[in-house]
């Protein structure tokens, strides 16, 4: 195994940079090559080993790019491969398109994460000439790029263990050498929730460092966490399951190397590479006179899916809502899952298509209609309800409403102390505390109303 110390391309002096040059680089992190799809009991045979070679497809995509692109430095910021124990496939896999990278004259750079750490199982062989892996110190290696120019120095570190709870963003202050510098490490930078607190870090831990660009792993979802300098996670490459749905992909980073008094300055641009997109949608029924509109709504959702997927395939789960007649037909017995009910005819439509929507979940909270003007005119307490609901309504910006009624009963200053609520609390649109608002309504209602028979 290379490491970074051993330079495999001649250097030309430190100072022969190039002024105003612009680098371009390809960012990627959190392959998880050969991870298992959860879920995947539930799904059929064909479309089970389809979903086993996304991870695979979605990384070669990435390679492809970089190569059609001519990106000057390839990137891989931690958890290659789903566990310690990676399988030999996805060794053997990786290895060949580092050297689709090598032989295209483009220098990969990895730096080891958490699911990958360099104390896991591989199989003893060399990396192809152009690529390096940082070791579990923090190293640095030059930038060199396929004219032979020295452009600036790239930094990184991997895992030596599962566990690292050190703040190894620390270790990177003080490395900073001319032109371009670069840092690649896997952490949580901010505390982010829903992640393991590996390499813990604040984002002025690594503002601080000097670096141009920070190349972050581990944190699934795309972000950009600062502009000046640059830092970011691309996220997971593709996606496993419904909670990481959307497009996933890589960065695409330009780089313009300093030029007189111009520092260096950085752009990124999201490349979509996953090979099969994961959709969670909601469908209400409110509001639905017939059958019919059930059944155009739900092939609306469909195609609405397959066009933002830009002819991939998409895992569909969808949630319906709402109170309506066509509650009625959602009951009946094995309608939806069934034998020839509606999953298994949606399925048996997109069986051919490449670009299929197959439906993997349909869960209803479905309700039967009811007639709100007549509830509301009756003298009870659902009448008192509904009369308060309408008057909430009537008065406009539903935020501020709702803010407000936290406030009056204590509850701001707790959810204050959580953030991360309030931030999805402010970030609501209007229409999406009306949304709310009715799924609260509706679902009170169902409460209120369950036994009663003389309303």
């Amino acid at each position: 195994t290379r490491e970074p110390h051993d330079i495999f391309f001649p250097l030309p002096p430190e100072g022969d940079m190039m002024n105003g040059r612009k680098l371009r680089i390809l960012h990627c992190a959190d392959l998880h090559l050969d991870s298992p799809f959860y879920g995947i009991s539930d799904i059929s045979p064909s479309l089970g080993s389809f979903l086993r070679k996304a991870s695979f497809t979605a990384f070669e995509n990435a390679v492809s790019h970089a190569i059609a692109s001519k990106t000057d430095f390839f990137l891989v910021s931690g958890d290659i491969y789903d566990g310690e124990d990676r399988s030999v496939r996805a060794q053997v896999f990786f290895l060949e398109q580092l050297k689709r990278l090598s032989d295209a004259g483009i220098p990969s750079f990895i730096a080891a994460g958490n699911h990958d750490p360099l104390s896991g199982w591989e199989a003893d062989r060399d990396l192809p000439p152009l690529a390096v892996r940082f070791g579990p110190d923090v190293g640095s290696s030059p930038l060199v790029t396929s004219d032979g120019k020295r452009v600036g120095t790239i930094h990184g570190y991997s895992f030596p263990v599962r566990n690292v709870e050190e703040n190894i963003a620390l270790r990177f202050a003080q490395r900073r050498g001319e032109g371009v510098n670069i840092a690649m490490l896997h952490c949580n930078a901010g505390g982010r929730k829903g992640h393991e607190n590996y390499a813990p870090c604040s984002l002025d831990d690594l503002k601080s460092a000097g670096m141009d660009y920070w190349a972050l792993g581990h944190v699934h979802t795309a972000e950009i966490l600062c502009r000046t300098p640059l830092i970011a996670y691309p996220g997971i490459i593709q996606g496993r399951h419904v909670r990481e749905s959307g497009e996933k992909g890589v960065y695409e980073v330009v780089l313009t190397m300093p030029s007189g008094s111009l520092p260096v300055s950085a752009a990124a641009e999201f490349v979509p590479c996953d090979a099969v997109r994961w959709r969670s949608e909601q469908l209400s029924i409110s509001g639905m006179d017939r059958d019919e509109d059930f059944f155009q709504a739900l092939d609306g959702l469909k195609e609405e899916a397959r066009n933002d997927a830009g002819g991939r395939p998409v895992i569909l789960r969808v949630s319906l809502s709402g109170r309506g007649r066509v509650n009625e037909l959602l009951r009946r017995p094995g309608f939806l899952r069934g034998p020839g009910g509606l999953m298994d005819t949606l399925n048996t439509q997109e069986a051919e298509r490449p670009d299929f929507v197959h439906t993997v979940g349909i869960s209803d909270t479905t309700a039967p209609a009811l007639d709100l003007e007549f509830l509301s005119a009756g003298e009870h307490f659902v009448g008192d309800f509904l009369k308060e609901v309408r008057s909430f309504t009537k008065r406009g910006d539903l935020r501020g409403g709702m803010m407000d009624i936290l406030r009056e009963r204590g509850l701001l200053e707790k959810i204050r102390q959580s953030g991360d609520v309030l931030e999805r609390i402010e970030s609501l649109s209007e229409d999406e505390v009306g949304e709310l608002l009715d799924r609260c309504v509706f679902s009170t209602l169902s409460g209120l109303l369950e036994g009663e028979t003389g309303l």
